[in-house]
């Protein structure tokens, strides 16, 4: 009676308690084996490895060696960790060398797409486009030829006062024809200046709509016809 009596007390906490005390009987029979890192009773076999100049490195722990380099964790050969390698310092520098060549990319790429739509937002076809290079080169082409001629009257303004300093011979110029030889020339200086301004200005402006017709043709070409 006394033995039935025992089993039972034992039993109604096993009951009560069973999945709990199952647990904690797995995980105090794994101790040994996860502390060990060898070969378990029950087949487990943990290692770690490495390579070092194309030779591997094993062990049941990391090995010295593996510090800072790429290894793996293998239960029964299966891979359940990765490490990768610390960089070296110059591998360290060609990675933010990448990094920032492909920042530069894209932000080169992202330019380039804003600058597409502010060009076919500009211009609604080749047509549109083409008439309007016209228009502002025409505008540019009369404003040089009215400046030329005014160019021309103050060239033919000096050719007169030389002929008067020519007039006088000997004698000295008066004041006030200085003052006015001086004034044509400056007047002279500034009016070719204002020509070649325009002149560079009409050639800044076909270059550019040139450009710009090419990469609308670029853009708006069909696929088929690019290849």
């Amino acid at each position: 009676m006394r033995l039935f009596r025992l089993i039972g007390m034992l039993m109604e906490p096993m009951m009560r308690y069973g999945r709990y005390v199952w647990i904690v009987a797995i995980a105090l029979a794994l101790v040994p084996f996860s502390v060990s890192g060898q070969q378990s009773k029950d087949g487990i076999v943990r290692v770690f490895s490495c390579e070092i100049n194309g030779r591997p490195v094993f062990g049941d722990t990391l090995p010295k060696e593996c510090y800072g380099r790429a290894w793996v964790q293998k239960i029964n050969g299966v891979v359940v960790y990765r490490e990768e390698a610390q960089p070296t310092p110059d591998e360290s520098a060609r990675r933010r060398e990448q990094a920032r060549q492909r920042e530069e990319a894209r932000r080169e790429t992202a330019k380039q797409k804003r600058q597409d739509d502010a060009l076919l937002e500009r211009y609604s076809s080749l047509e549109v486009l083409d008439q309007r290079r016209d228009r502002e080169i025409a505008e540019l082409d009369k404003a040089i030829g009215e400046l030329r001629v005014d160019e021309e009257r103050l060239v033919a303004r000096r050719r007169i006062l030389d002929g008067e300093i020519k007039n006088l011979g000997d004698k000295p110029a008066p004041d006030d024809l200085k003052k006015a030889m001086n004034y044509a020339d400056e007047e002279l200086a500034q009016a070719s200046a204002a020509i070649e301004r325009k002149v560079n200005e009409r050639d800044g402006l076909r270059q550019r709509f040139d450009a710009d017709r090419r990469r609308y043709l670029e853009i708006t070409l069909p696929v088929s016809e690019k290849n």
